[in-house]
């Protein structure tokens, strides 16, 4: 039984501090500086057609809420993931064993342990499980409140089997560095071309961190 605790152990860090995530969070800034310059610009059209500071105010009061809701609710700025300074995720080169952990819905982080995951419906609580992608689809914990067709947990768990895949080749398992490129490179073509949710592809490039650990 994997271990669980409410912080993450020293060395380890969080998909969203990584270099990886920057495209996400440019196109996040983006959006949202566009979304800020409509709103002020609606409120001052309203304010000057009816010569009141009230609905402007309202309009502007709503912008933070608005924006933290569309962080929230974005995939890849969530991803519940994190990896070690060994892990090819990180810029510097591995120097030994890698680890990856991820938090499940109750905030508790655990090591993944070994083996690639997927999704199963949770008929009892509802949401999505994290099982082990095994003949006895082993439980690992409850991931989501969401239904296992959301897409945007869809993306976490393709980022997950990716993180899962590097770390296997950098600590020598059976799974070889071909058939984790061969793999990885299959997962991420499965991916919708959006974002926010709709149709942008993961940008994390397989190819390039085996690569990085053949050596290329």
């Amino acid at each position: 039984m994997q271990e669980h605790t409410n912080t993450l152990p020293a060395g380890m860090r969080r998909f969203n501090e990584l270099d990886l995530a920057k495209p996400f969070k440019t196109r996040f800034f983006v959006a949202s500086a566009g979304a800020t310059a409509i709103v002020l610009l609606v409120a001052f059209t309203v304010w000057n057609a009816f010569d009141t500071l009230i609905p402007a105010l309202l309009l502007v009061a709503i912008l933070p809420f608005a924006i933290s809701q569309l962080h929230s609710r974005s995939a890849m700025l969530n991803v519940p993931l994190a990896v070690d300074m060994n892990h090819p995720f990180m810029d510097e080169d591995p120097i030994g064993k890698s680890s990856v952990m991820i938090r499940l819905s109750d905030g508790e982080w655990i090591d993944i342990g070994e083996g690639r995951v997927r999704l199963a419906e949770d008929d009892l609580l509802g949401g999505t499980n994290l099982v082990r992608d095994n003949d006895d689809y082993t439980l690992i914990g409850h991931f989501s409140e969401l239904p296992t067709s959301h897409r945007g947990i869809k993306k976490q768990i393709v980022v997950v089997n990716q993180a899962i895949a590097l770390r296997d080749a950098v600590n020598g398992s059976e799974d070889t560095i071909e058939d984790a490129r061969s793999r990885e490179t299959k997962e991420t073509g499965l991916l919708d071309r959006s974002w926010m949710e709709e149709q942008t592809e993961i940008e994390i490039e397989p190819d390039g961190l085996m690569s990085k650990l053949r050596g290329e």
